[in-house]
């Protein structure tokens, strides 16, 4: 039907006597439109994912092929009417036309591609930071040798980004006497010391005064095993893997794209299992960690950011199905001695 249209519509405008002045239009749109549909296949083709029309026409990809046609349309602007008049000169006059119109022409094509290359590389998405992880102290609710499993299968299963894990639990005795004063109990203070403006996520057994399993400032985060135990299932394994997920997002967002989205955690009585959703009940986590998810909003925003790659990662492995079946289960069950 759609392709009727186009005949239709096609066949109208060739019979109108200016369609040679806007026949290079026509075929450069079409030639646009071509490759934004195949670029649209193409991510359902390599990704298994089919976004929303709105996020895919706000995607970075979009936004790149735009700047590459329009450069390429202001280039042939510049570069092909002038010359076309050259060539009606004679052999002398050419020369002269060239001295006068060429040199400015190529001029001003350097300045399209420099400028239009410019645009398509601050459009690229950014790469994800590395982040350590560290215990802040000796784990008692879960077994840390479990959890090293853990952390290296995130690292096996996906390419944007990795954690390096401390197997040494940290010693609050071994800093200043002024930095033990200073942070006292607050384990985000220990963690900001240990980062030194690094990204770093710290593993604690206890909890927090606010009303949260995990805190978060800028590239550094502290996740609470311990207040978990009482809510469970489920198991404190998918609730340290499903943390560490949102927390390095929280992260690679502060670290490179300014922060999280509008409105993000923010209070209300309302909810419906978004990652960047404020949970108003506690008990409601359970909820968050089994059907967790990405809205259309959070992922445009993590495509734009860091790639369709990395948002197609990220909806992957909040799923925790890699951790709940197959392999990864086997192992825990068998070397472990974990049931999920």
């Amino acid at each position: 039907m759609i392709s009727k249209f186009v005949e239709l519509l096609l066949g109208y405008f060739k019979a109108k006597s200016y369609w040679p002045l806007i026949q290079p239009v026509f075929s450069l749109l079409a030639l646009y439109v071509i490759s934004v549909v195949i670029a649209y296949q193409y991510i359902e083709w390599r990704y298994h994912f089919t976004p929303e029309l709105a996020t895919f026409l706000g995607s970075y990809l979009v936004k790149q092929i735009s700047v590459a046609f329009l450069a390429f349309a202001l280039l042939a602007l510049v570069l092909g009417t002038k010359w076309k008049s050259g060539v009606r000169t004679e052999a002398a006059a050419r020369i002269s036309v060239w001295l006068r119109f060429g040199t400015r022409n190529l001029v001003l094509a350097g300045i399209i591609i420099v400028f239009a290359t410019g645009v398509f590389l601050h459009l690229a998405p950014n790469r994800a930071s590395h982040i350590k992880i560290m215990f802040l102290e000796n784990p008692t609710s879960f077994n840390e040798y479990a959890f090293t499993y853990i952390v290296y299968e995130l690292n096996h299963l996906q390419t944007d980004w990795h954690f390096t894990l401390n197997p040494d639990a940290f010693n609050r005795d071994s800093r200043t006497s002024t930095e033990i004063e200073r942070c006292g109990t607050d384990s985000l203070c220990y963690a900001k010391l240990i980062a030194e403006a690094q990204p770093l996520i710290g593993i604690t057994e206890t909890g927090f005064d606010q009303d949260s399993f995990w805190i978060n400032s800028g590239v550094v985060s502290v996740i609470s095993a311990g207040q978990w135990k009482r809510f469970a299932p489920p198991s404190t394994y998918e609730y340290l893997s499903y943390s560490l997920i949102v927390q390095s997002t929280l992260i690679h967002l502060n670290r490179n794209c300014g922060g999280l989205p509008t409105a993000a955690f923010q209070a209300s009585r309302h909810s419906y299992g978004d990652l960047f959703e404020f949970i108003p009940r506690r008990n409601q986590m359970k909820a968050a960690i089994l059907a967790a998810h990405l809205s259309p909003k959070g992922q445009e925003l993590l495509a734009n950011c860091f790639g369709l790659e990395y948002m197609n990662t990220c909806n992957r492995l909040l799923s925790l199905d890699w951790l709940r079946s197959g392999r990864v289960r086997d192992n825990l069950k068998k070397t472990f001695e974990i049931e999920l």
